[in-house]
């Protein structure tokens, strides 16, 4: 199996592919966004015109050559890191903690150890849109949800 020569600074491999980096992450992530916010992301699933908007976006903002796999392969991959962390952390962003905390932590859940030094991008915004699929019973809506639902409360008499 032959290794991937790769140019961190620009993303690019030799053989003209790319890996992810934080700011392609990032604007994806915005990508997403904006998608789910106008629509289409339905019971949550990216309608195929979600990936046409975020191909051409992220293709002319980036200037890359992506395509719907790309970004399916990535969201893969996003998901997957913030379950682990959703689940290991009960939902909340404990990152930084005092050594016997994380001794204790490792100890119950030896899969938190790679969260320990770090950390994962983001958070609030794949909580937004992921956080759903991780929660269960009255616990399982989105953050965005439960914003408007405690603006819709706080504008009761």
């Amino acid at each position: 199996m032959s290794k991937k020569v790769t140019n961190r600074s620009t993303g690019n491999r030799i053989d003209g592919t790319f890996f992810w980096t934080s700011h392609m992450d990032n604007a994806f992530i915005q990508a997403m966004l904006k998608e789910q916010d106008k629509g289409n992301r339905i019971d949550g699933t990216f309608t195929s015109q979600a990936y046409a908007n975020m191909v051409d976006e992220l293709s002319r903002m980036l200037n890359k050559d992506f395509n719907k796999n790309h970004l399916k392969n990535r969201l893969k991959t996003l998901k997957d890191h913030f379950s682990q962390c959703y689940d290991i952390f009960r939902g909340t962003k404990l990152f930084e903690a005092e050594e016997e905390v994380w001794e204790a932590l490792i100890a119950e859940k030896p899969d938190a150890a790679k969260w320990k030094k770090k950390q994962i991008s983001n958070y609030d915004e794949m909580l937004e849109l992921f956080g759903r699929d991780r929660a269960t019973g009255g616990g399982a809506e989105t953050a965005k949800e439960r914003r408007n639902q405690m603006a819709t409360n706080q504008q009761r008499p």
